[in-house]
């Protein structure tokens, strides 16, 4: 896998870790909102385009958004679409979470790959681990790139099919469905790559 593949990866788990992380503003909407991106939303799921690109962003339509996000992950109880790991694992893949936490320390000696942001989120947040596995891939290192897979592995696989098919089927917004396809899709792309 040559580093190019790497960077792409790495852009895309960054874009749907800023999509799971919080709410979006309109400089994450701008992003979105861009051809290239949002004909990739479109292909996984039919009015994301339209809507990302035709929908008149201003300050009533982006709360409407932070509500989406806020009923289907931050009030959990309604949905039961909690964003941490931990909540989606069996008490034997919940052991592998210790071991994210020994690699994510022994990756980040320099502090350059664990952000700032996240230091108040739980380290099993969809949002913090979509950003570790982006930093790790962006990483000029090419050993802690091949790292990529294990967190993969350890910290996505064995809890976000479950998630997913949660997610799928408790929203409208063409944004949420479609970025849960794209996780999907990146994910089954991961284990072809092995």
């Amino acid at each position: 896998m040559s580093s190019t593949t790497y960077s792409e990866k790495a852009a895309i788990y960054a874009l749907l870790g800023r999509i799971f992380i919080s709410e979006l503003d309109q400089q994450s909407l701008a992003a979105l909102q861009e051809q290239q991106i949002s004909s990739i939303f479109e292909k996984l799921q039919s009015g994301s385009q339209k809507y990302l690109q035709d929908t008149r962003w201003d300050k009533d339509q982006i709360e409407q958004l932070a509500s989406d996000y806020c009923h289907l992950f931050i009030l959990p109880q309604k949905s039961g679409l909690s964003l941490r790991a931990s909540h989606w694992m069996t008490s034997e893949e919940s052991a592998n979470l210790t071991q994210l936490e020994t690699i994510i320390k022994g990756l980040d000696l320099d502090s350059s790959v664990v952000d700032e942001r996240f230091a108040k989120l739980p380290g099993d947040h969809l949002g913090v681990l979509l950003y570790f596995v982006s930093s790790v891939y962006y990483s000029d290192d090419k050993e802690i790139q091949k790292l990529g897979t294990s967190l993969i592995q350890l910290s996505l696989l064995p809890w976000i099919l479950r998630f997913n098919e949660k997610l799928l089927a408790s929203t409208t917004n063409p944004l949420y469905l479609a970025s849960g396809k794209l996780l999907l899709e990146l994910l089954e792309f991961e284990g072809q790559e092995e």
